[in-house]
Formats: structure tokens, C-alpha cells, sequence
């Protein structure tokens, strides 16, 4: 194991461990360090070190996703772990997301139906007459281009613009 590998395991141990008791500030700050140094693994080149970080998240993912009702903080930590997981994977297939101005006409028509404000995928579908799995497919889209963002409300996601 590398000594990169090594402090990774470690920060992802602690990651899990700030969930298992709650301590979000803690959570958060190794999530920003996990985050900041595939940023750094990305724009370096370093693709060594991105197939560490794919498998990390990937432990770290797995381990909260098998807790029993989790609850919104942690499904919160869950979502962002997610995310980190797609950046490195679309780093390591040198495909980046797709740029805001060449998304579909699918992601146009979410983006109308979110101007009224915050809406679950149900209410998505419902406003636009598209189907679930089309909403489904453009949200991560949407969210990787810097549209829009979602966060964990019980057992559905909202979806919102992003603001900024």
C-alpha cells in the first residue's frame, strides 16, 4: 500500500467515523480534504492516484450506504461522496461533463420547471410530461455543470437552481 493510499484509508476512516457520531463539522472538513486532493490529483495528471481515490470513495460510499437509516446528514455526506466519486471517475476517462451549453433540450425543460423554485423529480415529470428516467439521467448533468443543486429531503431529492 502507498503511503498516499495509506493517508487516504485513514482520512476515509475518519470520515466514516465522524458519521457514525454525528460530527458534521468533522465529516465536512474531511470530505473538503478528500475533495481538495483529487482536485489536486486531477490537475496534476496524476492518474496513478486517481485509481486510489476511485477506490477510497468507493469504500467510503459503500460503508454508508449499508448503514441502517442513516438519516439526512448522512445522506447528505452520502451525496457528496457520490459526487467526488463522478469527478474522478470522468478524470480517470478523461470525459469531462459536458459544458452548460451543450446540454439537451431534456435538460432545458428541467431548467424551465426549476424557475418556479425547488421541486422533487416527481414534481419535474409532472410539470414537464417528461419521463422519470429522462429527469433521472439529465439531473447529474445539471448538477456537474453548476445549474443546479440538490440536497436529501427523506426519501426524495430536491432540486434547485443554483443561485450564483
Amino acid at each position: 500500500m502507498s503511503a498516499l493510499e495509506a493517508a487516504l484509508r485513514t482520512l476515509g476512516d475518519e470520515l466514516l467515523a465522524a458519521v457514525e457520531r454525528g460530527d458534521w463539522a468533522v465529516a465536512d472538513a474531511e470530505l473538503e480534504t478528500l475533495a481538495q486532493e483529487a482536485a489536486a490529483a486531477i490537475v496534476a495528471g496524476r492518474s496513478d492516484d486517481l485509481a486510489v481515490f476511485a477506490r477510497i470513495t468507493a469504500r467510503c460510499h459503500t460503508a454508508l450506504s449499508l448503514q441502517d437509516d442513516p438519516g439526512g446528514e448522512a445522506m447528505q455526506r452520502l451525496g457528496q461522496l457520490r459526487m467526488l466519486a463522478v469527478m474522478v471517475a470522468a478524470a480517470r476517462s478523461h470525459t469531462p461533463p459536458r459544458p452548460a451549453d451543450a446540454l439537451s433540450a431534456t435538460a432545458g425543460a428541467v431548467l424551465t420547471a426549476l424557475a418556479s423554485g425547488p421541486q422533487t423529480c416527481p414534481a419535474i415529470v409532472q410539470a414537464t410530461g417528461l419521463s422519470a428516467e429522462q429527469v433521472g439521467a439529465v439531473l447529474p448533468e445539471l448538477r456537474a455543470a453548476g445549474l443546479v443543486r440538490s440536497w436529501p429531503a427523506g426519501r426524495l431529492t430536491v432540486n434547485a437552481l443554483e443561485s450564483g
